[in-house]
């Protein structure tokens, strides 16, 4: 396997792995998972992790280009830096549903049922019926199963990847290489 392609697959790890830490970091914090929401602080969490994965994202397919023209006698043309973005972006997000799995499965297994029963206290202040009650934490719950957010961190990572991806691409390409 090209050393540039690579090193493009362990940026992608190290955008997931970074992103799984902020997660663990917030988490500790109760910024993000079942006391954030006891204690009003999700959004401020959620916001912090969503905008910081999105900002390694960028800052990873930066990086990756820039380090592809850099060991191409500083020359790449639009196809090269799509790919190799591409490449990054592909890896995190295959690397972020492996964390997520992980996560959920292994680190914190109780997550979803720890959020269901936060989310029930909570839902339960409010004035509403036995059914929409019912209907939101069933909501709630399949929201913050393993599945669902793997395929949040798959889905979420290759497009926005992909989006960075084709602005960067048209900016980092060679001069004379349009």
């Amino acid at each position: 396997m090209d050393k540039k392609i690579k090193y493009a697959i362990k940026i992608g790890f190290l955008i997931a792995l970074a992103g799984t830490l902020l997660m663990l970091s917030l988490l500790g914090l109760n910024l993000v998972g079942p006391e954030s929401v006891r204690n009003d602080k999700l959004m401020i969490g959620g916001t912090i992790l969503f905008i910081s994965l999105y900002v390694f994202l960028l800052i990873g397919i930066y990086k990756a280009i820039v380090h592809y023209k850099a060991k191409n006698d500083n020359k790449i043309n639009f196809k090269q830096a799509f790919i190799n973005g591409f490449v990054v972006s592909l890896s995190t997000a295959v690397f972020s549903v492996l964390l997520t799995i992980i996560f959920y499965e292994s680190i914190y297994p109780d997550y979803n049922e720890d959020m269901t029963t936060v989310l029930t206290e909570k839902l339960s202040q409010q004035n509403l019926s036995t059914t929409e009650l019912s209907k939101k934490i069933k909501e709630q719950t399949q929201y913050y199963s393993t599945f669902m957010q793997s395929q949040f961190a798959f889905v979420g990572n290759l497009i926005t990847g992909i989006a960075f991806t084709l602005l960067l691409s048209l900016f980092l390409k060679s001069k004379s290489n349009k």
